[in-house]
């Protein structure tokens, strides 16, 4: 599994980054994918990342980063996602893609069951955004919008 590495109560909870499956260490949160190739399991056809590995925002549907969503987490700047995401446990339209200002994270999922664990675990004790004690996520079941 894989080390949730940010937890802000009231707000969301972020995992993805390669760097914190080991949760305790000092560059959990800093990381992303590779440069390379993988396939669109939408189209079928052949992505390339590139720039760190960052990939196009894809999703550019209107859903809004509402409570219990799952959103691409990047700089704040389009196209800038890597392989870190994050769920919403609160309404944060001001993230939305679509609304004026920076820091835009678009929206590609949302929690079908287990809202209650993700809140849950949005509440457990950090020390700078970082849980005190690991949670791994152990199984995730992801469906589109």
């Amino acid at each position: 599994g894989i080390h949730f590495h940010r937890v802000i109560p009231g707000f969301m909870n972020q995992f993805g980054c390669p760097n914190a499956k080991d949760p305790k260490s000092r560059r959990a949160g800093t990381g992303g994918p590779p440069d390379g190739t993988f396939k669109n399991l939408k189209t079928g056809g052949t992505e390339r990342r590139s720039n760190g590995g960052n990939i196009k925002d894809e999703n550019i549907s209107r859903d809004s980063n509402a409570a219990g969503t799952l959103s691409m987490a990047n700089t704040g700047r389009p196209n800038s996602g890597g392989s870190q995401f994050f769920i919403n446990v609160a309404d944060n339209r001001n993230l939305d893609w679509f609304s004026p200002g920076a820091s835009k994270h678009p929206v590609f999922g949302k929690i079908t069951s287990g809202m209650d664990v993700c809140v849950k675990i949005s509440k457990v004790r950090t020390q700078n955004d970082n849980p005190v004690k690991p949670i791994r996520m152990n199984k995730i079941t992801i469906s589109g919008l």
